[in-house]
């Protein structure tokens, strides 16, 4: 049931009107044709806000990003400390890899600081094995979950990206799968890991020693390259950048997914299909755009109760709708947060039981014609159904009755009857063990 409902959050947030903010333009302004890359997007990493759009719905190659999905999968249903035994086929998966042997013996852990910091193709096959059995059953997983997620737009049909035609995914899908992953405490460290050792194992005699391949990370190779923001040379590492993953091939070229945070703000960036180290300039672009450009507004704190529905049934049951964080937008500093308009729109049908958490509407916010936001209600509590309900007990729930009625003098007239028919009963058990008791004494003194 959590993940029926974790997933229609997901999609009603993937059904999301997507528009660029629409005011004067500031010094970090972004529009599409700044971009190399062919496919980007910039969300709100808390709200899930699109804050800009190039072609993010449109399937692309998404190269390495891939393990994104495959890491968050392996962290959620594997121990960290279990052992996997490599496997006759992933050490040959091709491309990056960390050098892996037919039954070698590594943990958990070790391959996912492996699959994150390096890349390694053979650790990424590994743990998809290990996990499901095989390449194929792992994938089955893989599209379940990022339907879960909200990622409703791709196909996966391997743990790392490696060509496939019909493996692919859109901007829009990563920032949700990213956002997804950024919650849970490892997928974080891992991403912000630059350096790893993997000691000596079974059948491998040597360290492993894993650095990072994001330039974005300060003392990273080509961190210290330049590339131009506005006008201006600047290096290439970004001291707010706080993950997630980059990949290539051929045919899907440059493709980067990146978080970063300040203060109390945080953004999610992907770019697809952009050209070597553009991939970082694209990506400063839209994260600067989201931290200098943006400001943020909450319009509504964690556990507001936004609406109360009253069913129409005998106990004419009220659910108090809320939402489950704090609704935050991101405005262009001239808009006023007050000049904003928002809609709450009700499922059509709620029928009970209702259970707490339980998505029974949206909370919608625009500006002007263009939806910002839209954000799930659910409900306060826990809410059963009508039994033991009947025109008696609904009528004696109403405040406005009167204090004399012929339903009152019916309600009256029924418990003094129950009443009165428990007491004959109790009363003819009593004399009947008492008659009981007398025939037993008198047979006594028959025989005696």
């Amino acid at each position: 049931m959590k993940i029926i409902k974790t997933c229609f959050a997901m999609i009603l947030m993937n059904l999301i009107t997507i528009s660029t903010l629409v005011s004067f333009a500031s010094e970090y302004d972004v529009q599409p044709s700044d971009l190399v890359a062919e496919a980007a997007v910039l969300i709100n990493e808390k709200s899930g806000q699109v804050l800009f759009d190039k072609n993010a719905n449109t399937p692309m190659f998404p190269a390495s990003t891939t393990k994104i999905l495959t890491a968050i999968i392996i962290l959620e249903d594997l121990p960290l400390d279990e052992v996997v035994t490599i496997d006759s086929k992933s050490p040959f998966a091709g491309g990056s890899s960390i050098a892996l042997e037919p039954n070698e013996e590594l943990n958990v852990e070790q391959l996912l600081y492996a699959l994150i910091i390096t890349s390694a193709n053979d650790a990424a096959e590994a743990l998809a094995i290990h996990h499901s059995g095989s390449i194929d059953a792992f994938a089955i997983e893989m599209n379940k979950r990022a339907a879960e997620i909200g990622a409703i737009n791709s196909n996966f049909e391997n743990p790392h990206g490696l060509p496939n035609p019909d493996h692919v995914t859109t901007a829009y899908d990563l920032a949700m799968i990213a956002k997804y992953a950024m919650k849970n405490d490892m997928f974080r460290k891992l991403v912000t890991t630059t350096r790893y050792e993997i000691p000596p194992t079974n059948l491998k005699k040597e360290t492993r020693y894993l650095n990072s391949t994001n330039s974005f990370y300060q003392g990273m190779e080509g961190s210290t390259d330049l590339i131009t923001i506005r006008g201006k040379k600047v290096p290439i590492a970004y001291e707010y950048v706080v993950g997630i993953k980059r990949g290539y091939t051929e045919e899907a070229m440059n493709c980067l997914v990146t978080s970063a945070e300040k203060d109390d703000k945080s953004y999610i960036s992907v770019v697809l299909r952009s050209n070597g180290n553009s991939m970082y300039q694209d990506s400063r672009m839209l994260l600067d755009y989201g931290l200098f450009g943006l400001t943020t507004h909450v319009l509504k704190s964690k556990n507001d109760t936004i609406e109360t529905v009253q069913l129409n049934n005998k106990r004419e049951t009220k659910i108090p709708l809320i939402v489950e964080n704090d609704v935050v937008v991101d405005l262009l500093e001239d808009i006023d947060p007050t000049s904003l308009t928002s809609k709450v729109t009700i499922n059509s049908t709620i029928n009970l039981p209702v259970t707490k958490g339980e998505v029974l509407g949206t909370l919608s916010y625009y500006n002007g014609e263009n939806l910002l936001t839209s954000i799930p209600l659910v409900s306060l509590d826990d809410f059963a159904g009508e039994d033991l309900v009947n025109e008696i007990t609904n009528y004696f729930s109403k405040n406005d009755r009167p204090l004399f009625s012929k339903s009152w003098f019916l309600f009256i007239f029924i418990r003094l009857a129950i009443a009165i028919l428990l007491w004959r009963t109790v009363m003819t058990l009593i004399r009947l063990r008492g008659l009981k008791r007398k025939q037993k004494t008198k047979k006594r003194t028959n025989i005696a």
